[in-house]
């Protein structure tokens, strides 16, 4: 299933989840994405696999799945030996979690201990005998734990679910229902009210049939919000008892005998769990002692109460006796019927076509995907961008559409444009949702698209060259068929980054040629350095795993540089295309760039003091690129990848991309900066990013070429001036201390040689006494 994961740069927040995806299928994980929320797929799937769920998420205690809090759970492997079954059971079988195991437990999950105890080397300290298996430490949750006191049955666990609020009916909806004195809650701190609110709803369901609890629910509200809430209710609690699983049949069509490993050791793992994690609640003497307390306001009867549910039996039997003597429906009806169960909201998902399913099931469709089909509605994510400027996604718009009007022109089901009353035509179109301009608020764009696609769109063997037409427009400089030809000579994992970097060279405002320096050194050094030796980034750690290594290469190089010998790239490798010289690079030269650069992949500490001194600016462009990179990867993913996706995690760090930025401002001469700076220890990484700027020169517009000598002029008279003024500091300063050793030296002279004349620098007169 799809999760989220948080990445630890600057930006990328458009590309997160994709991030995650290239992730998991790297470990060879098999990954499904849901096209709603996968919380109802994830509780099937673990009860048909009898498979327990890690999440953040508390609402899977309620699903009936056994549920492991991902805060509790200690990323360090633990060894253990089978043991065979004992006649006696032994003192530790079944026993349970007592207060002090329950303070215990608090402890571990105050700091998060998953994230702050990932260990990288599990070795194992002693060797054991017999046959072993391997744990991780965590808390396990069930929910015959929770219903063990018979105060609640599993049929109306979700309707509890509801009456507390989930992510599909607000608790305010119950608003009446608290309101009518049911349940009386009372007041309090928010801590104790929201556990008074649970403990009196357990209580009060305790005595109550699911069908019961929820007539009484019903007679307190508006009639006309009875109807609404209940269908909100129903699909609630429909999500708790889900039992269709649309992935487990994906996974074993998909992948490959995805469930084997699992079914072979599914009784081991169970019977290892139920010996080590199988834990009761004893009964809570404070629990008690606070249901009396609060007896004392619920044992009252309410005649309000009862009236209204007199009331409700009324009204049902009413209407059941009007719905024996209606008339057959009519034609009308029955189509007013079918549509009604067309729309269903419990089954959305038979309303997409098959085609887009099997796109998206794999998570090579993004999941804005699911809202343009559904909502005809795009929703911006929010990135660290120039809040003056226009939003840093309207720059990718046009992919956008374009994207859109292929999912509504299949071929054989082509968008028809109707007329509206006012005899206007009525364009496809879809919502945009962007943030205003100068202004703290979001605001709803209506985006029209007047054009069809040039291309006719076959989802199971679309043409390549749709992708092509989104250079077709507004790019007067920019020569198509050059670029997709040129496009041919680069690798092929890089091929549709570049294509998105030409775009956004031809589109934006805001980018000049630093950015795009930083953009081919970064992309060096993270598709290179990362894949010959580990991706370590903390500078202590570095240095103590490799400083043995690098201080020996740097002192073989040292040496040879006394001696006079220059280092070269084999006459072999010279032979072979850049593209293709990258992978034979030596792990010494990445030691050496690797912890030159480490410093940069950490925000400067000016930074943490002063914020205003990031420039949101120069991210404004990052941003801009970012969209373009996404918006046309999900374009590709669309028409069934004529590209191979890039791996984003080998081509962009927003840390280091700006400090590289910062670095290369104000330096005269880039180039010559990163050639004797950045890879001085590796001529090969050099050649590859002088290979990718001189690839990327053909393709910038004349109008930023100009900008950039008018730049550079400006920088150059910058760069003198402030040379001058360090000249003439200089020349003052050696004044100043000339001046300051002997202040009275232009004073003294010399009448003879070898001879000092003495002179009474205190008495003025002493001059014209030596005069003869």
């Amino acid at each position: 299933m799809e999760a989220m994961n948080s990445v630890s740069c600057v930006q990328w927040g458009n590309v997160c989840a994709e991030v995650f995806v290239d992730a998991v299928r790297d470990c060879n994980v098999p990954v499904m994405r849901c096209v709603f929320e996968a919380d109802d797929e994830l509780a099937a799937l673990g009860r048909k696999l009898n498979c327990p769920v890690l999440s953040y998420d508390s609402d899977f205690y309620i699903h009936n799945v056994r549920y492991i809090p991902l805060i509790t759970l200690t990323v360090k492997t633990h060894t253990k030996t089978y043991k065979e079954k004992e006649k006696q059971n032994n003192e530790d079988n079944g026993r349970k979690l007592r207060k002090t195991e329950a303070k215990k437990l608090e402890k571990r999950t105050k700091n998060e201990r998953v994230m702050d105890t990932i260990v990288v080397d599990n070795k194992e300290k002693k060797l054991r005998k017999g046959k072993t298996y391997k744990y991780l430490d965590c808390c396990m949750y069930r929910v015959e734990n929770l219903i063990s006191r018979g105060s609640l049955s599993k049929e109306k666990l979700p309707l509890f679910a509801a009456l507390l609020g989930n992510d599909y009916i607000s608790r305010s909806a119950f608003r009446n229902f608290y309101m009518s004195g049911m349940v009386k809650i009372g007041r309090g701190r928010k801590p104790n009210h929201q556990q008074r609110r649970i403990r009196l709803i357990l209580k009060w369901l305790k005595d109550e049939t699911a069908e019961s609890a929820m007539n009484k629910i019903m007679s307190r509200l508006q009639k006309n919000q009875r109807e609404s809430l209940m269908a909100q209710v129903e699909a609630a609690i429909s999500g708790y008892s889900n039992e269709e699983c649309r992935s487990y049949e994906f996974f074993k069509k998909y992948y490959e005998n995805a469930f084997e490993d699992f079914m072979e050791n599914n009784e081991d793992a169970e019977h290892s769990s139920d010996e080590d994690s199988n834990y009761e609640l004893e009964e809570d003497e404070d629990f008690t002692e606070e249901e009396d307390e609060i007896e004392e306001d619920d044992n009252e009867e309410n005649p309000e109460v009862q009236d209204n549910e007199e009331e409700a039996s009324k009204a049902v039997e009413a209407t059941e006796e009007k719905s024996e003597d209606s008339e057959e429906p009519s034609e009308s009806e029955d189509d007013e019927e079918e549509e009604g169960e067309r729309d269903d909201p419990n089954d959305h998902i038979s309303k997409f076509p098959q085609w887009f399913l099997d796109k998206l099931y794999p998570a090579h469709l993004p999941r804005f995907f699911v809202d343009l089909m559904h909502l005809r509605k795009y929703i911006n994510n929010p990135q660290i961008e120039h809040y003056p400027y226009n939003d840093c996604n309207e720059i990718a718009v046009p992919i956008l559409s374009l994207t859109y009007s292929l999912l509504n022109n299949v071929k054989g089901e082509e968008f028809v444009e109707k007329l509206n009353e006012d005899g206007s035509v009525r364009h496809l179109f879809f919502t945009y949702l962007t943030r205003a301009t100068r202004v703290t608020q979001i605001q709803y764009v209506s985006v029209e698209i007047k054009e069809k696609p040039k291309f006719e769109f076959e989802p199971h063997d679309p043409n390549p060259q749709i992708l092509q037409t989104v250079f077709e427009h507004k790019m007067p400089e920019l020569q198509k068929d050059q670029l997709f030809k040129e496009i041919e000579k680069l690798p092929q994992d890089l091929r549709l980054y570049f294509l998105a970097i030409v775009y956004w060279m031809h589109k934006s405002q805001h980018w000049d040629l630093i950015h795009l320096h930083a953009l081919l050194v970064c992309l060096v050094v993270l598709r290179t350095i990362d894949s010959k030796i580990p991706p370590e980034r903390d500078i202590k750690t570095f240095n103590k795993r490799f400083g043995k290594i690098l201080k020996k290469e740097r002192q073989v190089r040292d040496k040879e540089a006394a001696e006079g010998v220059k280092r070269s790239i084999r006459d072999d490798l010279k032979e072979m295309p850049v593209t293709e010289r990258i992978q034979f690079i030596p792990k010494s030269d990445c030691y050496l760039v690797q912890n030159e650069l480490l410093k940069h992949f950490h925000m400067q500490e000016l930074f943490k003091k002063k914020y205003d001194l990031f420039s949101s600016t120069v991210l404004h462009a990052f941003a801009e690129l970012q969209s373009v990179v996404f918006q046309l990867h999900s374009l590709n993913a669309l028409l069934s990848f004529p590209h191979q996706p890039p791996q984003m995690c080998q081509l962009y760090c927003g840390t280091f991309l700006y400090n590289l930025y910062d670095l290369f401002r104000n330096r005269l001469d880039v180039e010559y900066h990163i050639r004797n700076f950045i890879f001085k220890d590796s001529q090969m990484m050099f050649d590859f990013y002088s290979y990718l700027w001189q690839w990327c020169q053909q393709f910038i517009p004349s109008w930023k070429n100009a900008e950039a000598q008018q730049s550079a002029k400006t920088v150059n008279k910058k760069i003198l001036k402030k040379k001058r003024q360090l000249e003439r500091k200089k020349a003052a300063q050696g004044d100043n201390s000339t001046q300051a050793a002997d202040p009275y030296a232009d004073m003294l002279s010399s009448t003879g040689e070898g001879e000092d004349e003495f002179i009474d620098l205190n008495n003025k007169f002493c001059a014209m006494l030596k005069v003869s």
